[in-house]
């Protein structure tokens, strides 16, 4: 049965996947021959969305109460990403219809209404429609529903081999990765074996081709990522007391995993227009180490001074609403 316990090794894992997000979208890796900025993008995203589907499916196995589910993974999305697109649209570029897509979150597909400071929200409209899908399949079905996310892995992976789409934004053609992490809480037990001879062998094929299924030179290959993200996610599971499980839950992983939510949302506005003007040494050199720097601090405030207030008060409601359910009539 799934652990909702904290796993420390995850907080390195969200680590790296927001530290792809942004080498991908803030630096130029090279050489260009290999694409490695596409290839760090996609990578980053599909560890995102493997993780995501590993807490959420973890959580309804242990609490099939549908509304706390709601307002615990509303609350953590929903202030921050209004408040951006508040701010975005209406002080740094004016854009009333802009502000509209953004919040109605099916801008996934309306792509037409993406730019340059939004563009990033798609992966929360892919968030939020398997939110709800989750919830209604829970709400249905009970904890034992969690488990139709194997044949709804299956199903969108053969949804995009019909449609040749190797790497989409529209949710029924990129919700595998999400769906692939969801599997691998299904079978989870704390108790994995973490010993023996060849137990870094596993991680060093996951990581290979994780790497692989996430360049746009692989053709079929491509299609695997969301496997290929869940054995990654699979086998770090199974790191529990090594150097490799130290190095994933030191004190600097577990920082960046902590913010990397606002980190995400923020950096859009923080590369963008003036941020990018210039020569490359201009961008890169004077402009970009800034660019991080008020990034990272934005982040700060945000988790720690705007988004935790809202979690909290969604907790402070569950915890009155179970209360009123205990008691009597």
């Amino acid at each position: 049965m799934s652990d909702t316990k904290r796993l420390p090794v995850l907080d390195g894992l969200r680590a790296i996947s927001i530290l792809l997000v942004l080498a991908a979208h803030m630096l130029p890796l090279g050489p260009k021959s290999l694409h490695l900025n596409g290839v760090a993008a996609a990578m980053g995203m599909s560890l995102f969305f493997a993780l995501s589907g590993f807490l959420i499916a973890s959580l309804l196995r242990q609490n099939d109460d549908v509304v706390e589910f709601l307002v615990k993974r509303l609350t953590r999305i929903l202030p921050l990403a209004y408040a951006f697109a508040l701010i975005v649209f209406s002080i740094i570029q004016f854009d009333p219809a802009s502000m509209f897509w953004t919040a109605s979150f099916v801008g996934n597909y309306f792509s037409t209404h993406l730019n340059e400071y939004n563009s990033h929200f798609w992966s929360l409209c892919v968030e939020i429609h398997f939110y709800f899908f989750m919830a209604l399949v829970v709400l249905i079905a009970g904890r034992k529903g969690v488990w139709v996310v194997w044949p709804a892995c299956i199903i969108v992976t053969l949804i995009r081999v019909s449609q040749g789409a190797y790497i989409d934004i529209q949710t029924h053609l990129r919700v595998d990765e999400i769906f692939a992490g969801a599997c691998v809480a299904t079978i989870f037990h704390r108790d994995w074996p973490a010993k023996g001879r060849f137990l870094y062998a596993p991680v060093a094929f996951a990581v290979l081709l994780w790497f692989l299924s996430s360049s746009p030179d692989t053709g079929w290959l491509q299609y695997l990522r969301p496997y290929a993200t869940a054995l990654l996610l699979a086998s770090i599971l199974r790191h529990q007391t090594t150097r490799l499980a130290m190095m994933l839950s030191s004190a600097p992983m577990q920082y960046i995993a902590t913010i990397s939510y606002a980190l995400y949302i923020i950096h859009h506005a923080t590369y963008q227009g003036w941020w990018n003007e210039g020569s490359l040494v201009d961008r890169y050199i004077l402009k970009r180490p800034i660019s991080f720097a008020v990034t990272f601090a934005l982040a700060h405030l945000s988790t720690f001074y705007w988004e935790r207030p809202w979690l909290n008060a969604g907790k402070q409601f569950i915890e009155q609403r179970r209360l009123r359910r205990c008691l009597p009539a």
